[in-house]
Protein backbone atom coordinates (compact mmCIF):
# COMPACT_ATOMS: atom_id res chain seq x y z
CA UNK A 1 0.00 0.00 0.00
CA UNK A 2 1.44 3.59 -0.92
CA UNK A 3 2.64 5.36 1.89
CA UNK A 4 2.94 9.45 1.51
CA UNK A 5 4.80 12.12 3.47
CA UNK A 6 3.18 15.53 3.95
CA UNK A 7 6.26 18.02 3.93
CA UNK A 8 4.69 21.75 5.74
CA UNK A 9 2.49 19.24 7.49
CA UNK A 10 1.89 21.98 10.85
CA UNK A 11 0.92 24.48 8.17
CA UNK A 12 -2.24 26.07 6.45
CA UNK A 13 -2.12 23.59 3.51
CA UNK A 14 -0.28 20.64 4.79
CA UNK A 15 -2.48 20.24 8.14
CA UNK A 16 -5.15 20.12 5.67
CA UNK A 17 -3.83 17.51 3.43
CA UNK A 18 -3.00 15.48 6.53
CA UNK A 19 -6.65 15.86 7.98
CA UNK A 20 -7.51 14.56 4.60
CA UNK A 21 -5.54 11.27 4.31
CA UNK A 22 -6.84 10.61 8.07
CA UNK A 23 -10.51 10.69 7.11
CA UNK A 24 -9.58 8.05 4.15
CA UNK A 25 -7.71 6.02 6.34
CA UNK A 26 -4.68 6.31 4.10
CA UNK A 27 -1.16 5.87 5.31
CA UNK A 28 0.79 9.38 5.99
CA UNK A 29 3.99 10.48 7.50
CA UNK A 30 3.75 14.24 8.45
CA UNK A 31 6.65 16.21 9.04
CA UNK A 32 7.92 19.97 9.65
CA UNK A 33 10.74 21.50 11.06
CA UNK A 34 10.94 20.49 15.14
CA UNK A 35 10.17 23.51 15.53
CA UNK A 36 6.72 23.98 14.02
CA UNK A 37 3.26 24.12 16.02
CA UNK A 38 2.07 20.82 15.93
CA UNK A 39 -2.08 22.15 16.86
CA UNK A 40 -3.48 21.02 13.73
CA UNK A 41 -2.19 17.96 13.07
CA UNK A 42 -4.59 14.85 13.46
CA UNK A 43 -4.38 13.01 16.56
CA UNK A 44 -1.93 9.99 16.68
CA UNK A 45 -0.74 10.85 13.43
CA UNK A 46 3.35 9.99 12.57
CA UNK A 47 5.43 13.12 13.02
CA UNK A 48 9.04 12.88 11.97
CA UNK A 49 10.89 16.21 12.39
CA UNK A 50 13.03 17.33 9.10
CA UNK A 51 14.87 20.36 7.24
CA UNK A 52 14.53 21.32 3.95
CA UNK A 53 18.15 22.98 3.98
CA UNK A 54 19.39 19.79 5.49
CA UNK A 55 19.50 17.60 3.09
CA UNK A 56 20.79 14.30 5.97
CA UNK A 57 17.26 14.82 7.71
CA UNK A 58 15.01 14.32 4.16
CA UNK A 59 16.92 11.11 4.19
CA UNK A 60 16.00 10.07 7.03
CA UNK A 61 11.98 11.11 6.81
CA UNK A 62 11.58 9.52 2.94
CA UNK A 63 12.21 5.87 4.28
CA UNK A 64 9.39 3.66 3.38
CA UNK A 65 7.87 6.61 1.54
CA UNK A 66 6.37 6.28 -2.20
CA UNK A 67 3.91 9.83 -2.74
CA UNK A 68 5.56 13.17 -1.45
CA UNK A 69 3.19 15.81 -0.82
CA UNK A 70 5.20 18.90 -0.64
CA UNK A 71 3.38 21.74 0.14
CA UNK A 72 6.26 23.36 2.33
CA UNK A 73 7.34 26.34 1.97
CA UNK A 74 8.44 30.37 2.70
CA UNK A 75 5.20 32.39 1.75
CA UNK A 76 6.29 35.47 3.13
CA UNK A 77 5.80 38.39 1.31
CA UNK A 78 8.65 40.48 3.40
CA UNK A 79 11.11 37.15 3.30
CA UNK A 80 14.54 38.13 1.44
CA UNK A 81 15.58 36.47 -1.32
CA UNK A 82 18.47 34.48 -0.13
CA UNK A 83 15.70 33.12 2.53
CA UNK A 84 13.30 32.40 0.05
CA UNK A 85 16.35 30.39 -1.98
CA UNK A 86 17.31 28.26 0.69
CA UNK A 87 13.75 27.02 1.14
CA UNK A 88 12.08 26.81 -1.52
CA UNK A 89 14.13 26.70 -4.23
CA UNK A 90 17.17 24.32 -2.58
CA UNK A 91 14.88 22.85 -0.55
CA UNK A 92 13.17 21.53 -3.58
CA UNK A 93 16.39 20.37 -4.71
CA UNK A 94 17.54 18.75 -1.91
CA UNK A 95 13.81 16.41 -1.44
CA UNK A 96 13.68 15.56 -5.08
CA UNK A 97 17.44 14.22 -5.09
CA UNK A 98 16.86 12.70 -1.68
CA UNK A 99 13.62 10.94 -3.29
CA UNK A 100 15.03 10.21 -6.16
CA UNK A 101 17.65 7.94 -3.87
CA UNK A 102 14.81 6.66 -1.73
CA UNK A 103 13.09 4.87 -4.16
CA UNK A 104 10.17 7.50 -3.77
CA UNK A 105 7.34 7.08 -7.19
CA UNK A 106 5.74 10.26 -7.19
CA UNK A 107 5.86 14.08 -5.68
CA UNK A 108 3.56 16.53 -6.06
CA UNK A 109 4.74 20.44 -5.28
CA UNK A 110 2.38 23.33 -4.66
CA UNK A 111 3.26 26.53 -6.68
CA UNK A 112 1.12 29.80 -7.19
CA UNK A 113 -0.85 31.43 -9.59
CA UNK A 114 1.90 34.41 -9.06
CA UNK A 115 4.21 33.23 -11.83
CA UNK A 116 2.12 34.95 -14.30
CA UNK A 117 2.53 38.19 -12.76
CA UNK A 118 0.55 41.57 -14.15
CA UNK A 119 0.06 39.95 -17.57
CA UNK A 120 -2.40 41.21 -19.86
CA UNK A 121 -3.84 38.29 -21.46
CA UNK A 122 -5.42 38.20 -25.25
CA UNK A 123 -7.57 35.25 -24.32
CA UNK A 124 -8.84 34.19 -21.29
CA UNK A 125 -9.12 32.31 -18.80
CA UNK A 126 -5.83 32.02 -18.13
CA UNK A 127 -4.30 28.22 -18.86
CA UNK A 128 -1.55 26.17 -17.61
CA UNK A 129 0.38 26.49 -20.58
CA UNK A 130 -0.10 30.67 -20.95
CA UNK A 131 3.77 32.23 -20.53
CA UNK A 132 4.66 33.06 -17.05
CA UNK A 133 6.62 35.88 -15.24
CA UNK A 134 6.83 36.61 -12.17
CA UNK A 135 7.00 39.76 -10.38
CA UNK A 136 7.55 39.47 -6.82
CA UNK A 137 10.05 37.76 -4.75
CA UNK A 138 7.86 35.02 -3.42
CA UNK A 139 6.45 33.77 -6.56
CA UNK A 140 9.83 33.95 -8.89
CA UNK A 141 10.67 31.23 -6.22
CA UNK A 142 7.79 29.49 -6.59
CA UNK A 143 8.74 29.18 -10.57
CA UNK A 144 12.30 28.24 -10.40
CA UNK A 145 10.83 25.40 -7.69
CA UNK A 146 8.27 24.47 -10.34
CA UNK A 147 11.58 24.25 -13.18
CA UNK A 148 12.91 21.97 -10.85
CA UNK A 149 10.52 19.64 -10.47
CA UNK A 150 9.45 19.39 -13.98
CA UNK A 151 13.74 18.53 -14.79
CA UNK A 152 13.26 15.97 -12.41
CA UNK A 153 10.47 14.37 -14.41
CA UNK A 154 12.18 14.92 -17.30
CA UNK A 155 15.22 13.92 -16.81
CA UNK A 156 15.79 12.00 -13.14
CA UNK A 157 12.92 9.73 -13.13
CA UNK A 158 11.02 10.85 -10.46
CA UNK A 159 7.90 11.20 -11.50
CA UNK A 160 6.42 14.70 -10.48
CA UNK A 161 3.08 16.79 -10.86
CA UNK A 162 2.79 20.91 -9.78
CA UNK A 163 -0.80 22.03 -8.40
CA UNK A 164 -0.95 26.29 -9.29
CA UNK A 165 -3.41 27.41 -6.53
CA UNK A 166 -5.06 30.58 -6.74
CA UNK A 167 -6.07 33.05 -4.11
CA UNK A 168 -6.01 30.52 -1.06
CA UNK A 169 -8.72 30.93 1.75
CA UNK A 170 -10.10 29.21 4.72
CA UNK A 171 -9.76 27.51 8.22
CA UNK A 172 -6.35 28.12 9.49
CA UNK A 173 -5.11 30.41 7.36
CA UNK A 174 -2.93 33.41 8.96
CA UNK A 175 -1.94 35.27 6.10
CA UNK A 176 -2.63 36.04 2.52
CA UNK A 177 -6.62 35.98 1.97
CA UNK A 178 -6.82 36.03 5.50
CA UNK A 179 -5.93 39.69 5.93
CA UNK A 180 -8.92 40.73 3.78
CA UNK A 181 -11.09 38.98 6.54
CA UNK A 182 -9.21 40.43 9.39
CA UNK A 183 -9.27 43.91 8.62
CA UNK A 184 -13.16 43.71 7.96
CA UNK A 185 -13.99 42.33 10.89
CA UNK A 186 -12.27 45.40 12.98
CA UNK A 187 -13.93 48.20 10.73
CA UNK A 188 -17.92 48.74 11.30
CA UNK A 189 -18.49 49.12 7.26
CA UNK A 190 -17.18 47.41 4.88
CA UNK A 191 -16.35 49.38 1.88
CA UNK A 192 -16.42 47.67 -1.81
CA UNK A 193 -15.28 48.87 -4.77
CA UNK A 194 -17.82 48.63 -7.18
CA UNK A 195 -15.30 49.00 -10.27
CA UNK A 196 -13.48 46.66 -9.18
CA UNK A 197 -16.23 43.78 -10.18
CA UNK A 198 -14.43 43.44 -13.76
CA UNK A 199 -11.15 41.64 -11.44
CA UNK A 200 -11.66 38.30 -11.26
CA UNK A 201 -9.40 36.81 -8.33
CA UNK A 202 -9.10 32.85 -8.65
CA UNK A 203 -10.39 31.80 -5.63
CA UNK A 204 -10.16 28.43 -3.98
CA UNK A 205 -10.95 26.57 -0.63
CA UNK A 206 -7.86 25.50 0.89
CA UNK A 207 -9.33 22.09 1.36
CA UNK A 208 -9.62 21.83 -2.05
CA UNK A 209 -6.16 22.63 -2.60
CA UNK A 210 -4.97 19.83 -0.65
CA UNK A 211 -7.58 17.68 -2.24
CA UNK A 212 -6.29 18.35 -5.86
CA UNK A 213 -2.74 17.71 -4.77
CA UNK A 214 -4.01 14.43 -2.83
CA UNK A 215 -6.25 13.54 -6.12
CA UNK A 216 -3.06 14.18 -9.05
CA UNK A 217 -0.84 11.70 -7.07
CA UNK A 218 -2.86 8.71 -7.87
CA UNK A 219 -3.27 9.72 -11.71
CA UNK A 220 -0.55 8.12 -14.08
CA UNK A 221 -1.64 10.59 -16.71
CA UNK A 222 -0.67 13.61 -14.25
CA UNK A 223 2.85 12.90 -14.12
CA UNK A 224 5.30 15.99 -15.47
CA UNK A 225 1.87 18.21 -15.90
CA UNK A 226 0.72 21.31 -14.29
CA UNK A 227 -2.71 21.55 -13.18
CA UNK A 228 -4.30 25.23 -11.94
CA UNK A 229 -6.38 25.03 -8.66
CA UNK A 230 -9.27 27.40 -8.26
CA UNK A 231 -13.24 26.64 -7.71
CA UNK A 232 -15.42 27.86 -10.49
CA UNK A 233 -17.48 30.52 -8.45
CA UNK A 234 -16.38 33.18 -11.27
CA UNK A 235 -15.82 35.72 -8.36
CA UNK A 236 -14.32 38.97 -8.68
CA UNK A 237 -12.41 41.14 -5.74
CA UNK A 238 -15.37 43.42 -5.80
CA UNK A 239 -18.15 40.16 -5.27
CA UNK A 240 -15.44 38.63 -2.44
CA UNK A 241 -15.65 41.25 -0.09
CA UNK A 242 -19.38 41.96 -0.39
CA UNK A 243 -19.44 37.51 0.89
CA UNK A 244 -17.44 38.71 3.31
CA UNK A 245 -19.07 41.55 4.68
CA UNK A 246 -22.54 39.63 4.32
CA UNK A 247 -21.38 36.87 6.51
CA UNK A 248 -20.03 38.74 8.78
CA UNK A 249 -23.33 40.13 8.82
CA UNK A 250 -21.57 43.87 8.02
CA UNK A 251 -23.54 46.75 6.52
CA UNK A 252 -21.46 47.82 3.08
CA UNK A 253 -20.79 51.29 1.37
CA UNK A 254 -19.86 51.26 -2.39
CA UNK A 255 -16.95 53.30 -3.47
CA UNK A 256 -14.92 54.25 -6.60
CA UNK A 257 -11.43 53.46 -6.27
CA UNK A 258 -9.64 54.61 -9.70
CA UNK A 259 -7.40 51.02 -9.92
CA UNK A 260 -3.89 52.89 -10.79
CA UNK A 261 -4.40 55.18 -8.20
CA UNK A 262 -4.69 52.67 -5.72
CA UNK A 263 -1.90 50.95 -6.95
CA UNK A 264 0.45 53.85 -7.25
CA UNK A 265 -0.73 55.16 -3.51
CA UNK A 266 -0.58 51.12 -2.09
CA UNK A 267 3.00 50.98 -3.32
CA UNK A 268 4.08 54.64 -1.82
CA UNK A 269 2.09 53.87 1.95
CA UNK A 270 4.28 50.62 1.73
CA UNK A 271 7.15 51.73 1.21
CA UNK A 272 6.67 54.10 4.41
CA UNK A 273 5.59 51.12 6.59
CA UNK A 274 8.25 49.62 5.33
CA UNK A 275 10.45 52.25 6.28
CA UNK A 276 9.15 52.38 10.16
CA UNK A 277 8.44 48.39 9.91
CA UNK A 278 12.61 48.09 9.76
CA UNK A 279 13.72 51.19 11.45
CA UNK A 280 11.91 51.84 14.31
CA UNK A 281 9.15 48.90 15.31
CA UNK A 282 11.08 46.10 14.48
CA UNK A 283 7.76 43.88 13.05
CA UNK A 284 6.89 43.14 10.11
CA UNK A 285 4.58 45.56 8.00
CA UNK A 286 1.21 45.65 8.06
CA UNK A 287 0.35 46.82 4.54
CA UNK A 288 3.50 44.61 2.18
CA UNK A 289 5.07 45.75 -1.26
CA UNK A 290 4.69 42.42 -3.20
CA UNK A 291 0.98 42.23 -3.01
CA UNK A 292 0.22 45.69 -4.05
CA UNK A 293 2.19 45.18 -7.62
CA UNK A 294 -0.55 42.70 -8.59
CA UNK A 295 -3.64 45.10 -7.37
CA UNK A 296 -5.89 45.46 -9.01
CA UNK A 297 -5.32 42.81 -11.97
CA UNK A 298 -7.55 40.34 -12.96
CA UNK A 299 -6.86 36.26 -11.71
CA UNK A 300 -9.18 34.79 -14.26
CA UNK A 301 -7.70 31.00 -13.86
CA UNK A 302 -9.24 28.18 -15.32
CA UNK A 303 -9.79 24.81 -13.43
CA UNK A 304 -11.14 23.08 -17.00
CA UNK A 305 -7.97 21.00 -16.75
CA UNK A 306 -7.95 19.32 -13.45
CA UNK A 307 -11.99 18.97 -13.67
CA UNK A 308 -11.30 17.09 -17.12
CA UNK A 309 -9.05 14.77 -14.94
CA UNK A 310 -11.97 14.26 -13.37
CA UNK A 311 -11.22 16.09 -10.00
CA UNK A 312 -14.60 17.40 -8.07
CA UNK A 313 -14.38 20.32 -5.83
CA UNK A 314 -15.51 20.15 -2.15
CA UNK A 315 -16.10 24.20 -2.06
CA UNK A 316 -17.05 25.20 -5.73
CA UNK A 317 -19.10 27.80 -4.44
CA UNK A 318 -16.85 30.18 -2.61
CA UNK A 319 -19.93 31.62 -0.34
CA UNK A 320 -20.05 28.30 1.62
CA UNK A 321 -15.86 28.75 2.07
CA UNK A 322 -16.01 31.65 2.94
CA UNK A 323 -18.99 31.26 5.86
CA UNK A 324 -16.97 28.07 6.97
CA UNK A 325 -13.86 30.48 7.64
CA UNK A 326 -16.41 33.07 9.54
CA UNK A 327 -17.59 30.51 12.32
CA UNK A 328 -13.51 29.47 12.68
CA UNK A 329 -12.47 32.78 12.68
CA UNK A 330 -15.55 33.26 15.60
CA UNK A 331 -14.57 30.56 17.56
CA UNK A 332 -10.78 31.38 17.16
CA UNK A 333 -11.97 34.59 18.68
CA UNK A 334 -10.82 36.64 15.52
CA UNK A 335 -13.68 38.67 15.26
CA UNK A 336 -12.87 40.24 18.64
CA UNK A 337 -10.04 42.19 17.78
CA UNK A 338 -10.30 46.01 17.93
CA UNK A 339 -8.01 48.30 15.50
CA UNK A 340 -6.70 49.67 18.32
CA UNK A 341 -5.33 46.20 19.60
CA UNK A 342 -4.47 45.25 15.94
CA UNK A 343 -2.30 48.84 16.39
CA UNK A 344 -1.13 48.31 19.51
CA UNK A 345 0.38 44.73 18.28
CA UNK A 346 1.46 46.40 14.86
CA UNK A 347 3.42 49.22 16.11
Amino acid sequence: MEKYLVTGACGFTGSHICDILSERGIPYRATDLASADKQWLPRNCEFVPSDLTDPASLKTVLKGITIVLHPAAIFDWSASEELLDAVNVQGMENLCSAAKEEGVKRLVSWSTSGVYGDQKFDRLPICEDYPVKPIDKYSISKHRQDKIALRFSQEEGLETTIIRPGIVYGPRSKYGAMQFFESFAMIPVVPIPVNFDVYKLGTVHVRDVAGAGIFVSTKPEAVGQIYAAVDSSDITIAGFWRHIAAAMNKPTIPIYLPPMLARTSGLIFADILDFISKNITHKKPVVEKDPIKFFPISLDVSNQKIRDLGYKFEYNDVRIGVIETIDWMRNEGMMDKTILQFLKENF
